[in-house]
C-alpha cells in the first residue's frame, strides 16, 4: 500500500496591511479642500512625472462598469492563498447566483469602490473589508437594518437627513446613534449598500414614497393637540363629513329631514360647518390643520355617496392619520373608474379652469359626474398613484398630454398675451 502523500505545509499567516488613507466624498472626511477630480489629476501628474505606478484603489478603473473584468481576479474565487480562507471554510460558505458568498441575510457579497466608503473607521471589524490586487473589497454592511425592510431604510434615511440639516455635528451624531449607527461612515456604507443592491428597483423608490407619507402622517398626528378633534356643539367631524357628502345631492325638504335625523336644524348646521371649516383652515398650525382635513377626507369618503361611493368606502380604510399607508395597495379598485379615465377627468378640469369655465357644470355635462363623484373616485387613485413611481413617471404624463391636447383643442393660449 503506497504511503500517503506528504501534507502541504500551511501558508504563512498574512501580515496585517496598514490602513490606507481615506479619500472621501463627504465634507466631513475630505482630506483636502480640492475636489476628487482635482486630486485624481494631481496624483496622475505625479505618477507620470515619476514614471511609477499608482496603486491607490480609489483611482483605479473608476469608469469601469464591471469591477471583475478580464484583467481582474475575482476576490471571491477559490484562491485559498489570496482569499485567506481554508478550503473547508470556502466549501461550507453558501454562494449566490454570481458565485460569491452570501452574508447572514442571504445577500451576495459585492464589490464597492473604496472612494467614499470610510474604510478607515477605527471601529470596523477586520472581516468587513479585505484587499486583493490593490483594491479594497467590502461585504454587504446593512448596519442595524434588515435588507428586506425598504420602508424602514427610507424612514431612517429621512430622519438622518433632517438631523444633518440642523448643521450641528453633535445633533447628527446623536441621531446616528439613536438609529443604531456608530458614526457617519457606518451609515454611509449601509446607505451605499442599499442603493447598490436595490437602487434600480422601482419598488425601492415606491418604498421611499411610502416612507415619506408615513413620516408626514406621524407629523400630523403629533401636531394634533387635545380638543382639536372634539365635537362642535355635539357634532363630530365624522358626522359633519357624512352630512357634507350628501349635501350636494340632497336639497330642500330632503336636506332638512337629513339634518333632523342628526338632531340638527339649518341654523345649527351652518354654525357647526363654519366652526369645522375654521379648524381645517387655521394657519397658526398648518400641520394640525392638515391633520383635521385629512380626517375629514377619510370620513367624507367613508360616507359612500354617488357613483364611486363603494370604491371610496373601501379606500377610506387607509386614508387617516392613524392608518398605515396603503399606497398602491389601497382598496377600492373594483368600484372605481379606470386610471385612464381618472387622468382624463383630472386633465379636463385643469383645462376648463384655464378656460374660465365652471368645472362643476362641465363635469356634469361631459362626464355626468358631480363633485362628490370626483372626490370619491380620487380617494382610490390618489392613494395608488402616490406610491407607484411607474404609474406617475411613465403612464400619467403620457395620458395627461393626450387629454390636454383634446380638451385644449381650438383654444387660444390664455397666457399668450402675458409678458414673461
Amino acid at each position: 500500500m503506497p504511503p500517503p502523500p506528504p501534507r502541504k505545509p500551511a501558508p504563512p499567516a498574512a501580515k496585517p496591511k496598514p490602513r490606507e488613507a481615506f479619500i472621501g466624498n463627504d465634507s466631513s472626511t475630505m482630506m483636502t479642500e480640492e475636489t476628487f477630480e482635482e486630486f485624481e489629476a494631481r496624483m496622475k501628474a505625479e505618477e507620470d512625472a515619476s514614471g511609477g505606478t499608482n496603486t491607490n484603489p480609489a483611482l483605479e478603473d473608476r469608469e469601469e462598469e464591471d469591477p471583475f473584468g478580464e484583467d481582474d481576479e475575482d476576490p471571491f474565487s477559490d484562491d485559498d492563498e489570496d482569499a485567506g480562507e481554508e478550503p473547508a471554510e470556502q466549501e461550507a460558505q453558501k454562494l449566490g447566483p454570481g458565485g460569491r458568498p452570501l452574508d447572514r441575510f442571504g445577500v451576495e457579497w459585492d464589490y464597492v469602490s473604496h472612494e467614499g466608503m470610510g474604510f478607515n473607521d477605527d471601529d470596523d471589524e477586520d472581516a468587513m473589508t479585505f484587499q486583493k490586487n490593490g483594491k479594497t473589497y467590502f461585504k454587504p454592511d446593512w448596519g442595524p437594518l434588515q435588507p428586506s425592510d425598504w420602508v424602514g431604510y427610507w424612514k431612517v434615511n429621512f430622519a438622518l437627513e433632517a438631523a444633518q440639516g440642523e448643521d450641528d455635528e453633535e445633533v447628527y451624531q446623536a441621531a446616528l446613534e439613536e438609529h443604531g449607527f456608530r458614526n457617519r461612515n457606518n451609515w454611509k456604507r449601509a446607505q451605499h449598500c442599499f442603493l447598490r443592491h436595490y437602487g434600480e428597483d422601482p419598488e425601492f423608490t415606491n418604498a421611499a414614497l411610502e416612507a415619506r407619507q408615513a413620516q408626514t402622517r406621524d407629523a400630523m398626528k403629533s401636531a394634533v393637540k387635545p380638543g382639536m378633534l372634539d365635537p362642535i356643539e355635539g357634532v363630530s367631524l365624522q358626522v359633519y363629513a357624512a352630512i357634507a357628502a350628501q349635501q350636494l345631492s340632497v336639497t330642500g325638504p330632503a336636506f332638512v329631514k337629513l339634518l333632523a335625523r342628526h338632531k340638527l336644524d339649518e341654523a345649527k348646521f351652518a354654525r357647526v360647518s363654519e366652526a369645522w371649516m375654521a379648524r381645517m383652515s387655521d394657519q397658526r398650525d398648518p400641520m394640525a390643520s392638515a391633520a383635521i382635513m385629512t380626517e375629514y377626507g377619510k370620513a367624507f369618503a367613508a360616507g359612500g355617496q354617488g357613483q364611486y361611493g363603494a370604491s371610496a368606502q373601501e379606500a377610506s380604510a387607509s386614508m387617516g392619520i392613524n392608518d398605515k399607508v396603503a399606497g398602491k395597495k389601497a382598496k377600492g379598485a373594483s368600484g372605481s373608474m379606470t386610471f385612464e379615465r381618472y387622468v382624463e377627468v383630472m386633465t379636463a378640469q385643469s383645462c376648463w379652469a384655464q378656460q374660465g369655465k365652471d368645472a362643476n357644470q362641465m363635469l356634469k355635462k361631459v362626464f355626468n359626474m358631480t363633485a362628490v363623484d370626483w372626490s370619491n373616485a380620487s380617494a382610490y387613485w390618489a392613494q395608488k398613484m402616490s406610491t407607484d413611481v411607474v404609474l406617475m413617471r411613465d403612464q400619467f404624463p403620457v395620458l395627461s398630454a393626450k387629454y390636454t391636447q383634446k380638451y385644449m383643442a381650438g383654444v387660444d393660449d390664455p397666457d399668450a398675451d402675458l409678458d414673461v
